[in-house]
């Protein structure tokens, strides 16, 4: 957990971003401090060469405070206005506000997105239409563009039926949905979820129920080999042109889609953090993966990971591929190289990308028999 190192009074304290999610009074304080803390953090990322995970996860970080600060300031306003269904109810954590994707996985970067669903306890489900109008205000306090700034663009869309299902749906209506008709890549898009705000103990155990109905599903069958094999390969065909570092063959998603499926392959646990390096290091205890892939996969993840992040750095915006400009390919190298072992920088960027491309899809290749 990231901590600050705060002055008040002459004295100086600690304090974590989560501690300080209690204490803003109004959204444009909270846009003001998260702006700073971003620059922060991006300027030791490159001034001091933060590791890529680190940075990453400190990000992830600021962005859990803000959406924990959203969460408690939306609950204020809607209490204010719209009193609960149910006489005697006191609105305060009983939804939960679940991360999902690079958020999920503690990999926000700079100008990601957010990926969250809202759930209710079956008890709460009684008072949907509150918490729906709690949830409608605390995207739009994250994401909206003013005159102090914007903080990240929030997007809903992995909840069940997507855009045409409620923005708040109850446990019983995942589980329901997610048993009898979910797609296998919704199914392993939650095996990179977390608990971000509200009943965050709840939410930790529902996200535990949830990947059991999952791994029942998939894991035990073996039917989610071939099913996950013709999604990446669908994913490289349509979107590997126009992002191949991520979507292309040997791109980013070659490691991700293996790793999840190591995963529901050997069991079907959840765990509260799950990184690209320690999604590896559990998956290699459980006995899935020999150590040289292991390490492979661990330095082409950071690879990938840095250039991500240089891009993003370099541009203000993710970017799918490698710079055609000489100066901007430079500007990006000399990025790269602060953020990985110098086994990963010992040549040009676009050869090292090259062969690590090659060997991910060798790796990938070997795992799904394609």
């Amino acid at each position: 957990m990231r901590r600050l190192h705060l002055t008040s009074g002459g004295r100086d304290s600690e304090v974590s971003y989560q501690e300080l999610a209690s204490s803003f009074e109004e959204a444009g304080e909270l846009r003001r401090f998260f702006r700073r803390e971003m620059f922060r953090i991006q300027s030791e990322s490159i001034c001091l060469g933060s590791p890529i995970f680190s940075t990453l996860e400190r990000t992830s970080d600021l962005a859990d405070m803000v959406i924990a600060a959203a969460y408690r300031m939306a609950v204020e306003q809607v209490g204010s206005t719209h009193a609960p269904k149910s006489a005697g109810y006191q609105p305060k954590d009983q939804m939960m506000a679940i991360a999902l994707g690079r958020l999920g996985m503690r990999e926000f970067d700079l100008a990601s997105d957010a990926d969250l669903v809202f759930v209710l306890p079956e008890r709460d489900i009684s008072e949907q239409q509150f918490w729906t109008r709690v949830a409608e205000p605390m995207i739009a306090l994250a994401s909206a563009y003013t005159g102090d700034g914007m903080m990240f663009a929030v997007d809903t869309r992995l909840r069940p039926n997507g855009r045409e299902g409620p923005l708040v749906q109850s446990e019983a209506a995942y589980k329901e949905y997610f048993a009898k008709a979910a797609q296998v890549w919704e199914g392993i898009t939650y095996m990179k979820s977390r608990a971000a705000a509200g009943n965050v103990e709840r939410a930790t155990e529902f996200l535990h129920e949830l990947q059991e109905v999952d791994w029942r599903r998939y894991g035990q069958s073996g039917r989610s080999r071939k099913q996950l094999a013709q999604m990446r390969l669908r994913l490289a065909k349509e979107q590997g042109s126009g992002d191949p570092l991520k979507a292309g063959r040997g791109g980013y998603y070659d490691i991700d889609f293996a790793l999840m499926y190591l995963r529901l392959k050997g069991a079907g646990f959840f765990y509260k953090v799950l990184n690209t390096p320690a999604r590896i290091e559990v998956i290699e205890k459980m006995g899935h993966l020999e150590r040289p892939d292991a390490s492979f996969l661990l330095d082409a993840a950071t690879f990938y990971r840095a250039v991500d992040h240089g891009l993003r750095v370099s541009t203000g915006h993710a970017e799918g591929s490698l710079p055609a400009a000489e100066a901007q390919l430079e500007v990006l190298s000399s990025l790269v190289r602060r953020w990985t072992p110098e086994h990963l920088h010992d040549q040009p960027l676009d050869a090292e990308l090259a062969q690590i491309q090659g060997r991910t899809r060798e790796f990938f290749d070997r795992l799904f028999q394609v």
